[in-house]
């Protein structure tokens, strides 16, 4: 068939071209059930919060690409308009009506939780296991409350970038030397393979909802402080998605975030690193060697230190807690490694791409 030598030269090709966009996925797809694969077998599955890189946009119900995990190949990717018309097509009715309505059971926070491999999922045309992309439910003040259903894709930056929090606070002497130091060993380690970059705009103002939303920008930009804020964010956000397209690994030293929650509504998908010290006495040492003048914010720095204790493992993607810094150095060096590896296809053989 025409179709499918198209699409095996479209899946050879993609060896040679550039990723040209990333997603983060917000639904379950089990490919190894669709049997309307462009290229029968190739079909790529995928979990909710998995991340993807698309090299092409085959047809309306097919993307070129793969699942950012080492030893992962290119395949093929259903569109968002066919994850619709799978969700949609064998969905009982009442579950057929919430997906239609946006209506439903809300979620607290608009991030979707990662799902266990094995989910069930609904069963979509042909049988294939696909489930509907998550409900959250939005405050709307004197309004009420909105029901919005998330998109099945979010797009993020292609290598996503690194944003590192703690031992406490930034703007403090004890946090900034230890991330400085950080950040020394990664730009030697991977001499050529990274980019680290300097963020003093508040990030966590570009949250996806008012970035994108016209009529959100337009209340909040009655403030031109607020507006020229907002400007800031947005020029440095797609700053870091055009770093992203050079393939290598972005380490952001962002001068606000303090704490994961604040760049959980940004497209940004970073890899949160928590550079962490497990001795409240430790870090008060620190601290006071450092001075009076640092010494008399003891208690904002130990603040700080409590409310990242406070947030669940799965908020951090690598948890720095080695007694030694060059221990913690090598543990984070190891997990880009890894990383870069990752978003890296296998080299395909020769005899395979003739």
């Amino acid at each position: 068939m025409p179709e499918n030598k198209d699409a095996l030269e479209a899946l050879t090709r993609a060896h040679s071209r550039p990723v040209a966009f990333a997603v983060r996925t917000n639904v379950m797809y089990d490919g190894t059930l669709d049997d309307e694969s462009p290229v029968h077998g190739s079909a790529v599955s995928f979990k909710i919060g998995d991340y993807l890189h698309i090299f092409e946009k085959f047809d309306a119900n097919w993307w070129v690409g793969r699942k950012v995990k080492e030893n992962c190949d290119i395949g093929f990717i259903p569109s968002p308009d066919r994850l619709e018309q799978l969700i949609l097509q064998k969905a009982p009715v009442g579950k057929l009506d919430r997906v239609k309505t946006g209506a439903g059971p809300a979620q607290n926070t608009p991030a979707p939780q990662p799902q266990d491999q094995n989910q069930a999922g609904e069963e979509g045309a042909g049988g294939v296991r696909v489930t509907a992309p998550p409900v959250i439910e939005k405050k709307k003040g004197l309004l009420g409350k909105k029901c919005e259903t998330l998109s099945p894709y979010d797009v993020v930056p292609i290598m996503r970038p690194v944003v590192m929090v703690g031992p406490s606070l930034k703007g403090y002497e004890v946090s900034d030397m230890l991330q400085k130091a950080v950040f020394e060993f990664l730009k030697n380690k991977f001499e050529g393979r990274i980019i680290i970059t300097h963020v003093g705009a508040d990030l966590a103002l570009g949250k996806t909802s008012v970035l994108n939303n016209p009529s959100n920008r337009k209340v909040l930009e009655k403030s031109n402080s607020r507006a020229n804020d907002l400007a800031e964010v947005q020029s440095e956000i797609e700053r870091i998605f055009e770093l992203s397209r050079s393939m290598q690994l972005i380490v952001v030293d962002c001068d606000t975030i303090n704490h994961p929650s604040q760049l959980v509504e940004t497209s940004l998908a970073p890899i949160m690193v928590y550079l962490k010290i497990t001795s409240t006495k430790v870090l008060q040492r620190l601290i006071k060697s450092r001075g009076s003048a640092q010494s008399r914010h003891m208690n904002a720095q130990l603040a700080g230190t409590d409310k990242l204790e406070l947030c669940e493992p799965e908020e951090f993607d690598v948890v720095l807690d080695e007694f030694q810094l060059e221990e913690a150095c090598e543990h984070i060096a190891e997990y880009l490694e890894a990383y870069w590896k990752a978003t890296r296809p296998p080299r395909k053989p020769i005899l395979d791409a003739v």
